[in-house]
């Protein structure tokens, strides 16, 4: 009896030595979540604490009259009703005239500006480095959780580009020709704030200057694996590697960069959302937000609200971190809006500042001014 009694226990204990083995034994390394639509499954620099956030902007009084000034829409050829003014090749961050902007309605992606008229024209030069997909398996939209030029509403670092979410391993496209100007690791040669920022990057000079004459660059951050060499010349639409999650990401991305002169400056970015071919059928929203002193207001929260569709908001951007469009001086854009009316509304903290109408015309870059009284 007592034989039996001890080979149960001896039994027993073995049965709990190997589940205790099997618990303990090293599962697969999980790869990197794949995102879902339009969710900031990734945050730049989330281990750094954001910097230079603003004080909150003084509440108004009571009584608010707020008079926005739109820019009128143009006719196919605008006809100014008075001769415009010299217009400055890269204005400064001064405040925007009320003078009408006289812009060019593209049928291609390609504009150029014209100084015996001074119409400023839009540059959506480049294309987009995923193709369209209508499974939306593949994303060929940004992210509008974490907008160029802005802190993600506070709480993180001003952001120098713009993250496009794709599963890892999906192909990324040069979005114009040019020359690979680096290609491979930044752990070594600094793109960014710091190394092993970017991780594995590719950065392509174009053949087009900018319209200010400045050399034009792209960069593309992240990459899994890179496919192209420095030196190389590359058609757009190549592939030039891969989405990952190198450097400093967390989840699969594209983080994509526009930058002008200095390709090395990690200061020298513009905004990509104003020079990304849109999507047909839909336009781009840019503005200035001004406080009364004429002075930019950022991190406002300016929400675009439709009759029909999905709510969007987007923040401003005002700092000497980020630079605005050199022809626009805006500090708030949204592109891939159907054409149509929309209701903006702009708070900054939980009071709201603005609050009117504009129309989105496909195709372009629609602008509105606003001045907080």
């Amino acid at each position: 009896m007592n034989r039996i009694r001890w080979a149960s226990l001896l039994l027993v204990g073995v049965v709990f030595i190997l589940a205790a083995c099997s618990e303990a034994s090293p599962q697969a390394t999980p790869m990197p979540p794949s995102p879902t639509v339009d969710e900031l499954s990734t945050l730049i620099a989330m281990q750094e604490v954001a910097t230079d956030v603003p004080t909150a902007t003084p509440i108004p009084t009571a009584t608010i009259t707020l008079t926005p000034s739109l820019t009128p829409l143009p006719s196919e050829t605008p006809t100014p009703t008075e001769p415009p003014a010299t217009p400055t090749p890269f204005p400064t961050n001064t405040p925007r005239s009320t003078q009408a902007v006289s812009q060019a309605v593209l049928p291609t992606a390609i504009a150029k500006y014209d100084p015996a008229t001074s119409e400023i024209a839009d540059h959506y030069w480049l294309q987009r480095p995923f193709p369209r997909d209508p499974t939306n398996r593949v994303h060929d939209y940004l992210s509008r959780s974490y907008p160029y030029g802005t802190t993600g509403g506070g709480g993180l670092q001003v952001h120098h580009g713009v993250d496009i979410q794709n599963n890892l391993g999906t192909d990324i496209l040069a979005v114009a020709s040019g020359w690979v100007l680096y290609a491979g690791s930044d752990a070594e040669v600094q793109f960014g704030p710091r190394n092993d920022f970017y991780g594995n990057l590719v950065v392509i000079e174009h053949e087009m200057r900018a319209p200010n004459d400045a050399m034009l660059y792209t960069l593309y951050g992240h990459m899994s694996q890179v496919d192209v060499e420095t030196g190389q010349f590359v058609d757009q639409g190549e592939k030039i590697g891969e989405v990952g999650a190198t450097g400093v990401a967390l989840g699969s991305h594209l983080h994509l960069e526009v930058r002008l002169d200095d390709p090395y400056d990690y200061l020298s970015t513009v905004n990509p959302d104003l020079w990304l071919v849109p999507w047909p059928t839909f336009g781009t929203l840019a503005g200035r937000l001004v406080d009364r002193d004429g002075q930019p207001v950022r991190d406002a929260t300016v929400t675009i609200l439709s009759d029909s569709g999905p709510d969007r908001y987007t923040f401003t951007y005002a700092n000497d971190n980020v630079n605005p469009d050199p022809y626009y001086n805006e500090n708030f854009t949204y592109g891939d809006l159907p054409e149509g009316e929309y209701h903006v509304i702009v708070r900054t903290g939980s009071v709201k500042r603005f609050d009117d109408w504009v129309f989105v015309e496909a195709g372009r870059t629609n602008w509105i001014d606003i001045r907080l009284n």
